[in-house]
């Protein structure tokens, strides 16, 4: 995908009154000259939320993200930008990242920050979250083989896209100025499973509990609505099954 052409895509708008229309839209990559459409798009897609949901991105660092320190992928409306996916690259800007999330330095640079995907509030509801994320991996996957990035668990719809694109829960931490943030990660390779039988569904409100999970080597894999409210559930990942995980799950088929 370069950044002169790309893929048709045909989404849905809303329209003031609630109509809708399906109409011809456009995802190719996004470069330095799109740097108006994309502070545009920014500050119309986060005006209004409180950072305890979402931390805009600094304008200075938008530049960054479209020129060699970052990839960035944008689904265009016309001559207007309604979507925007951007990853951070540069080794070393990757490093602070994972300093700020007390992770080890990436030495071989093959690890990816997602800093933010924003959508038009005209053009939500189209799953554009998931295929821009595809979209990037295929354009990324030679050179790096794992990606992070962070929601805010009081931001159940990121998660859900998020979770979604098949990342996972590894970390619970207080970032930007003290905001709890849920730390993601998905690896393209060198890949361990998930024991899903025997999970933990722990809500997403009970902090305490989701962090001592993270520390008995569990990561959130899914969200679902429970008791009116949200949880995620937490298993094992590891190479081998947890001790006794097929007698339990033995049990459980038994017991059916």
């Amino acid at each position: 995908m370069s950044e002169k052409t790309g893929k048709k895509l045909f989404m849905s708008r809303h329209f003031i009154g609630g109509r809708s229309q399906v109409v011809p839209c456009e995802l190719r990559r996004l470069a330095p000259g799109d740097r108006d459409e994309a502070v545009r798009l920014h500050y119309r897609a986060t005006h209004g939320l409180s950072r305890e949901i979402f931390v805009p991105t600094e304008e200075r660092d938008l530049v960054r993200l479209l020129g060699g320190d970052g990839v960035s992928i944008g689904v265009w409306y016309e001559d207007r930008l309604i979507c925007m996916r951007a990853v951070m690259t540069d080794g070393e800007w990757v490093n602070e990242m994972l300093s700020h999330m007390d992770f080890p330095p990436d030495g071989e640079r093959r690890t990816a920050y997602t800093d933010h995907c924003i959508v038009d509030r005209d053009f939500r509801g189209n799953n554009v979250q998931f295929l821009t994320h595809y979209a990037i991996e295929n354009v990324m996957e030679d050179r790096f083989e794992m990606f992070l990035t962070t929601v805010s668990p009081k931001n159940t719809f990121s998660l859900q896209n998020i979770l979604g694109c098949n990342f996972v829960i590894v970390g619970v931490k207080n970032l930007y100025g003290g905001y709890v943030r849920y730390i993601m990660q998905k690896k393209l390779t060198r890949n361990m499973p998930i024991w899903t039988h025997g999970h933990l569904v722990i809500p997403i409100s009970d902090i305490k509990n989701q962090r001592e999970a993270l520390d008995d080597g569990f990561v959130g894999y899914k969200m679902i609505r429970k008791n009116r409210g949200f949880s995620v559930l937490y298993a094992p990942m590891a190479e081998r099954p947890p001790k006794g995980y097929w007698k339990n799950m033995a049990a459980g088929s038994s017991a059916k």
